[in-house]
């Protein structure tokens, strides 16, 4: 793309004075658009990048986007050399705001602690920590509430707890709190939601925000039975015997017509819908039609749908409505306390380890930023006016996937008109984190193509990463699907996504290259044969997933071994590689691995971005039923899952010849009787003696034992470490049973203890859904088959794209959980009467309902539309059907009865077919040219396992072992030697003091002479001495002058904001400090041009220079320069303060700091291109300046 910028990506660039919203569709450009912006506003408007906030997505994100401005300006700065303001930004660079959201709200914190009364050491939280932190702030939380005896909670725990136990309601609670955690006042929301139910005033249940939304459900329903009912009318109008049929089915679409226009009114349309009655269906043997009896199946399936709606939709009249409103009330209301005293406990646990939580970061960052007036109202503080006067402009990348919070907080430090917003809503995938698109959408419908008082809003359709066939079968599909009321946009022409990328043809006419998008559907019907022994039984035993599997397999192999030609931008075109193939799923969650075990079957390299939990491999849970039955060893279940393991090595007989010594009671009764019974064999006997025995050493030994160290006991003497090794996938294994190691090492740090707590913890992630991955020993980076989710591709391109199990059904188990939430609508409640003995669902608990399933039908499309734009050059769908045929029939029928929807598919359509496959299908029956940009292959099943099974023979016969042996290859194999041994034991990163130590051979010593300093006690260490006073000097504005009276006011605001102790300001002497700033060599800086104090720096030095090596490698060196200034003649002047003893006017301090001098002289002529004129040690000993450069 080079700089060659599109109009449009021009305005992105230049326009200013509003704020802006760009639109940026898939391969567009956007962050390159976007660096280049900040570089224009650098160098044309003169802003420096620390005045500019870049709030990215994700840290990696961050990262890309600081290299990437580093390299611009280094380019910038390649055509102007003696540009000092493209220099000054190479060193703002490392402290500028470009970050994550989180880490901006933590640097608010950090600076401004003191607001919100926060400790100046707080900590980011572990997650083990919160979880367990939470599970203890609930239990107490409820233990109070028990003991108080509180009828309102009791009557709580008698609706929501289960038969067993509380826990539903305790997780009710924990899924309220995580929650509202997306509210930018989560208090405020909570307490507005539930007063909705606060004896509402309502007249007519129809124009109430739930009644509206279950009504247009309703009406979906009624509008889906009458386009069904017409179709088959159409047909029975055509053949006169049949009229008496049609009268019938004219009657019922009478009926429902009626229904349908009075849905404006609740209790009018309650009153029709229980008046309904369907005629009964004419019988005449006389009139033999198969139409006949195919209409009375589409009737009866019709009165069935209607039934149910009714019966779901019209359960109350407004009156019962409304109270039922009333009777939640009281619920919630109680809900709200008990989460509001779990919300305080936690809070109080956290406090007293002095910790935060991500949520806690962006919540304590806000009220710093927005505090409420007498009124009410919320306000910006004086610390988010200070943060609009500093940053000349916001920048939000992925700007679909902001949330409430994210929002309040750039707004409040924004003047307002300088907010520069990047995304695409049609990427917005991340709903189940609470993202909010309509933040997008609202400022998209806002903002005007030209400036107008809300902002401006500039589209990036131009794609440059992916062929045409690609953007054309994507834009063939969303024009079709996509649109405001279902998907949240309206995909037309203005929306499409244009051709950007030039792709050149191939010189080889005969090479296999880009080709159309491919639609292989796997159809799992038979055909019929007449020797039925052929049939193959075996593969009906397959699942659809393993049978997909295969085939996406076969098709990777069948690309590889026929040399598909991929674009490469730098070689031209080349053979693909393993590498150039993702295969993407809905989910990895026992799936992925299916799909990763057919691909190395046949030796394809694959590495699979799964979830899988590491809990459930066969490794830790036997590790873990070890633990179990040390802490406890009445535990029949792990105690056999142990003895039949190779820790215990005993066999099934075995097992049985215990069991029957003793049949009642614990099986480790069984056990310990089988030791002493005169019917057990000796040798029988001696193995369950060894094995009692070592479980009660390990009993003894764990009391006393790091956790940590107690489980490596474990693993070395039961040599179960070194066995994984040898099982299929060893090496993940073995990393999996480090990973446990390191948790238990985790797990004791923040000081919970012993084995039984770490038990319950290991059962409580599990059961939370918050297990860790497994281990993984292949990088991303390898040759190999990337298999992942959608959700994980997001922003990467790979040239050939495969989207698999296209066929799965949309996930919904949420709508059935007992409490549901919205942001908007708020709480949905199942209500339980224990008096009538009835359990129903509560109207606002439909409308969520109702609701969430339309926002998360519009989020399958947007997450279908990232899978379709991942591929750059080829784009694969595969999934599988029971019976193709009839299924394309079927759809191809329904495409003609439902009636079009300005130009698109029939919403009503689209819901009845909740699938990726489901919608391409009917684009695909829909379209009469589709076959120009879609290629459908119908799959045999029988022909994927014969072909999988010789692909798998063809790996198996590979390994062939060759009579003749070089032995002389053996031995230079055997005696290979690294060639770079000697840097193995070299660090590839380093301090400037480990450098200096290196260099001149220090070894770390006491010092004899102790400087006075400028302080005169012994309370403060000689280290924090100098901490104390590189602080002051860095906080000081040396282009002021201070009365000593100013400077113990500063050194007394410094210890109120909690920057030193009381301890270290008592200890201060006052008039050294003045007498510092009132130097000459310090008052001669108020002339400077640019002042920079505390500069951190990374710098590369060649190993010879510290070590005598033959071989050389760079190592990365940091540090932090403590002041540098640019004076009047341009001169660049470097200065580090020593607070060491000194004597021999400073001689001994050139010495000793010499080496550190010189690193940072070589750091800062490397990142500003400009000579150090001049270099001093400051010695606040003498409160002289040394000149380094007159030595």
């Amino acid at each position: 793309m080079g700089n060659k910028w599109t109009p449009e990506q021009l305005s992105a660039i230049t326009q200013k004075g509003n704020n802006i919203l760009v639109a940026a569709a898939a391969g567009s450009g956007k962050t390159t658009v976007l660096v280049e912006r900040i570089i224009r506003k650098i160098i044309e408007d003169h802003v420096d990048i620390d005045k500019i906030l870049v709030v990215t997505f994700t840290n990696a994100a961050a990262s890309e986007m600081r290299e990437r401005i580093l390299n611009a300006l280094y380019k910038e700065i390649d055509k102007d050399p003696l540009n000092q303001q493209l220099r000054k930004q190479i060193v703002l660079l490392n402290k500028a705001s470009i970050c994550t959201i989180d880490a901006f709200c933590l640097d608010i914190i950090r600076n401004n602690f003191f607001e919100i009364e926060a400790s100046s050491n707080f900590r980011i939280a572990d997650n083990t920590e919160l979880e367990l932190l939470k599970q203890e702030a609930i239990e107490e939380t409820f233990e109070e509430l028990y003991i108080k005896n509180d009828e309102d909670f009791n009557k709580l725990v008698e609706l929501y707890a289960g038969y067993k136990d509380d826990d539903n309601l305790k997780n009710i609670i924990l899924k309220i709190h995580n929650y509202i955690q997306s509210a930018p006042f989560p208090e405020d929301w909570l307490e507005e939601k539930i007063e909705k139910f606060n004896n509402p005033q309502i007249e007519d249940f129809a124009k109430t925000e739930w009644g509206e939304i279950i009504l247009r459900n309703f009406r979906d329903e009624i509008l889906n039975s009458i386009q069904i009912l017409k179709s088959s009318k159409i047909k029975l109008d055509m053949i006169s015997e049949l009229s008496k049929f049609s009268i019938v089915v004219e009657d019922d679409i009478n009926q429902l017509e009626f229904l349908e226009k009075n849905l404006d009114n609740w209790d009018k349309a309650y009153q029709i819908a229980q008046n309904l009655k369907f005629k009964t269906w004419p019988t005449d043997k006389k009139v033999v039609s198969n139409l006949k009896e195919e209409t009375k199946k589409v009737r009866d399936n019709a009165k069935k749908r209607v039934s149910k709606a009714i019966a779901q939709t019209f359960v109350y009249t407004t009156a019962e409505a409304i109270d039922d409103i009333n009777n939640i009330y009281p619920i919630l209301k109680k809900l709200k306390e008990v989460t509001l005293k779990f919300i305080e406990k936690f809070a109080e646990k956290k406090a007293n380890k002095n910790i935060m939580d991500f949520s806690d970061i962006e919540h304590n960052a806000l009220k710093i930023l927005l505090k409420k007036d007498e009124n009410g109202i919320y306000q910006k503080t004086e610390v988010a006016k200070k943060y609009e006067e500093k940053f000349k402009e916001i920048a939000i990348d992925e700007y679909q996937d902001s949330n409430l919070v994210q929002e309040y907080i750039l707004t409040s430090i924004s003047n307002n008109q300088n907010i520069f917003m990047v995304g695409d809503v049609k990427q917005s995938i991340y709903r189940f984190r609470q993202a909010k698109p309509e933040l997008f959408l609202e400022k998209y419908e806002k903002y005007g193509m030209t400036p107008n008082e809300f902002g401006q809003k500039i589209k990036l359709f131009k794609n440059f990463r992916s062929r045409e066939n690609i953007l054309d079968t994507t834009n063939l599909i969303f024009e079709d699907i996509m649109r405001k009321d279902f998907g949240e946009i309206e995909y037309d022409e203005s929306e499409y996504l244009n051709l950007g990328a030039n792709y050149e043809p191939p010189t080889d006419v005969n090479v296999q290259f880009a080709g159309k998008a491919e639609l292989d559907i796997i159809d799992l019907k038979q055909e019929e044969t007449e020797d039925e022994e052929e049939t193959d039984n075996s593969a009906e035993l397959l699942e659809k997933t393993e049978i997909e599997a295969k085939f996406v397999a076969t098709k990777v192999k069948e690309l590889i071994d026929s040399k598909y030609q991929v674009y490469d931008r730098n070689l031209g075109y080349r053979d693909i590689q393993y590498r150039d193939i993702v295969i993407l799923l809905r989910a990895t969650s026992n799936v992925a691995n299916i799909f990763e075990k057919e691909l190395l079957n046949i030796d394809i390299p694959v590495f699979s971005d799964q979830a899988e939990n590491y809990l459930e491999s066969i490794e830790i849970r036997t590790i873990t039923a070890l633990l179990k039955i040390i802490d406890n060893p009445y535990r029949d279940i792990p105690l056999v899952t142990v003895m039949r393991s190779t820790i215990g090595d005993f066999t099934d007989n075995e097992l049985i010849e215990i069991r029957l010594v003793k049949k009642d009671g614990y099986f480790y009764d069984s056990l310990k009787e089988a030791s002493i019974s005169p019917n057990i064999k000796n040798e029988l006997q001696n193995k369950i003696l060894a094995f009692i025995q070592k479980i009660e050493k390990w009993r003894e030994e764990e009391k006393y034992l790091p956790l940590n160290e107690f489980i490596l006991k474990i693993y070395n003497e039961t040599d179960y470490y070194n066995y994984v090794n040898l099982m299929p996938n060893g090496q993940v294994r073995k990393a999996n049973l480090k990973m446990l190691l390191d948790r238990a090492k985790d797990y004791e740090k923040i000081s919970f203890k012993g084995l039984f707590n770490f038990i319950r913890y290991l059962e409580r992630v599990k059961n939370s859904n918050s297990d860790l991955s497994s281990a993984k020993l292949i990088g991303e980076n390898e040759n190999v088959v990337r298999i992942m989710s959608i959700h994980k591709s997001k922003g990467l391109e790979f040239p050939v794209a495969i989207i698999s199990r296209t066929d799965k059904k949309f996930n919904q188990k949420e709508l059935n959980e007992p409490i549901l939430l919205h942001q908007d609508l708020g709480f949905g409640m199942q209500y339980i009467d224990y008096e009538r003995k009835i359990e129903y669902t509560t109207a606002s608990k439909e409308a969520i309902k109702i609701k969430t399933k339309e926002e998360s039908i519009s989020e399958e499309m947007r997450i279908l539309y990232v899978a379709l734009t991942r591929a750059k050059e080829k784009l694969i769908i595969t999934g599988v059907e029971s019976d193709l045929e009839k299924s394309l029939e079927q759809k191809k029928e329904l495409v003609q009865i439902y009636e079009r929807e300005n130009g698109k598919i029939n919403h009503l359509l689209l819901k009845k077919y909740l699938s990726y496959l489901g919608w391409i299908e009917l684009t695909y029956m829909n379209h009469e040219n589709i076959e120009d940009y879609i290629e459908l292959k119908r799959i045999n099943k029988k022909d994927i396992i014969k072909q999988d099974e010789e692909l798998e023979e063809k790996a198996d016969n590979k390994l062939q072992f060759s009579e003749d042996i070089d032995y002389q290859k053996i031995n230079e194999i055997l005696n290979w030697k690294y060639e770079y041994e000697e840097m193995t034991n070299i660090q590839s990163k380093m301090s400037v003091t480990k450098i200096k130590e290196l260099k001149e051979n220090i070894k770390k010593r006491k010092v004899e002479i102790k400087p006075k300093f400028t302080i005169e006690s012994t309370a403060v260490s000689a280290t924090e001495k100098g901490t104390i006073i590189h602080l002051i000097l860095q906080k000081l504005d040396f282009t002021k002058d201070y009365t000593k009276n100013e400077l113990s006011k500063f050194i007394e605001d410094m210890c109120n904001k909690n920057l030193i102790t009381e301890n270290q300001k008592n200890v201060i002497d006052i008039d050294k400090i003045y007498k510092i700033i009132e130097s000459d060599f310090i008052k001669n800086l108020k002339s400077a041009k640019e002042i920079h104090k505390e500069t951190p720096f990374y710098t590369y030095i060649n190993t010879k220079e510290i070590y005598n090596t033959e071989n050389s490698e760079n190592i990365l060196v940091q540090g932090i320069i403590d002041l540098y200034y640019i004076n009047q003649n341009d001169e660049l002047i470097l200065v580090d303060y020593k607070t060491d003893y000194t004597q021999d006017e400073g001689e001994d301090l050139i010495n000793k700091y010499k080496v550190q001098l010189e690193i940072y002289k070589k750091a800062l002529e490397e990142a500003l291109k400009i000579p150090v004129k001049e270099t001093y040690i400051y010695s606040i000993y003498a409160n002289k300046a040394i000149n380094l450069e007159k030595r």
